[in-house]
């Protein structure tokens, strides 16, 4: 099966990083790592990604320069469920479903706007031990191949209106290619590592042959993700859904449900086992970032309520009393 580890080698070669030699010496080393020390395929691309840093003297923006020599077929049964996808929001939801597939701590969200849709991507838990360049590294990997997803994949010729980076700004390097080839501007030092696009070029539908093979690629895809462990529980899967997605419309608890690929019936019976609800939960990260904001004290009350998906300053105001007393 290719894997990421597969992926992040060959746009290496591609880009002149690495040699095929050198290539499949490293994919031998990791092989036998694995192996010999019970390494994770996670584990084993931080150390890929800090070899090839310092192999070539890079620093994070490494990630972009190597991901503009990707390809669909890369990301395996991911890629190939991709190109079978009727739109590019289909497309971008696809990849959000099964992104456990590419990497157990990640989240990929699709999150309408009026006129936009942004596709943001999260590394839910980083690892404190690993190197920053290493974990910014990946993080560009992740979202540059997120953005050339519509040409490379579905063959459309729909640009993103911008790519952000919540990191800085890398040293000049082969990265600087990024801009021409996704043909938008990009940004970093943002808030979110996310991608824009114009909503309408998002939803509209392609013209396909009809592929029965997308039936028998998700049920491969449902059979393999339920193979792959996740440790986080339920309340802290959706604790983790609702707080990316405060402020927007996408906070109901069918929409969380999809996001996180359960029924809704589902997702109540597992935080009802763990003792939770899905209102507390909502809640509570609520009044978490809500204690934070006002302690920074550098947004108004209204402004507060808006970013926290209230319908009316006074409902917010109301929530804060109720706080106050519990």
């Amino acid at each position: 099966m290719v894997t990421p580890l597969d992926a992040v080698l060959g746009a290496a070669v591609q880009a002149g990083c690495l040699t095929r030699t050198e290539q499949e010496r490293m994919l031998e080393q990791a092989e036998a790592s694995r192996q010999q020390h019970r390494l994770s395929i996670w584990q084993m691309m931080v150390t890929i990604w800090g070899v090839l840093l310092d192999r070539n003297n890079a620093d994070h923006g490494l990630g972009i320069a190597l991901a503009l020599y990707t390809r669909p077929q890369d990301f395996g049964l991911v890629g190939a469920l991709v190109c079978q996808c009727e739109s590019l929001l289909d497309g971008y939801s696809m990849v959000g479903r099964y992104s456990l597939l590419l990497h157990p701590d990640i989240a990929i969200h699709v999150i309408r706007h009026p006129r936009t849709v942004e596709v943001r991507y999260t590394l839910a838990r980083p690892d404190p031990r690993v190197p920053k360049a290493i974990l910014e590294a990946g993080q560009l990997w992740a979202l540059t191949n997120l953005a050339r997803l519509p040409k490379e994949a579905l063959g459309a010729e729909v640009t993103p209106l911008c790519a952000e980076f919540a990191c800085t700004t890398p040293r000049p390097g082969l990265w600087q290619a990024a801009e021409e080839v996704l043909g938008c501007p990009v940004r970093f030092g943002q808030k979110h590592f996310r991608i824009l696009f114009d909503r309408t070029e998002m939803e509209r539908q392609r013209e396909l042959s009809p592929r029965p093979g997308r039936d028998y690629l998700e049920e491969l895809a449902r059979r393999m993700e339920a193979e792959v462990p996740v440790s986080a529980s339920m309340a802290e899967q959706v604790a983790r859904a609702v707080r990316e997605r405060l402020g927007t419309p996408c906070m109901t608890i069918p929409q969380i449900a999809s996001a996180l690929g359960v029924s809704v019936r589902t997702l109540q019976r597992r935080l009802s086992a763990e003792g939770q609800s899905f209102r507390s939960l909502v809640d509570g990260v609520r009044r978490t970032e809500a204690e934070r904001l006002l302690q920074a004290g550098q947004h108004t009350k209204g402004q507060i309520s808006y970013r926290l998906g209230y319908a009316e300053q006074s409902v917010f105001a109301r929530t804060l009393k109720r706080w106050a007393t519990a």
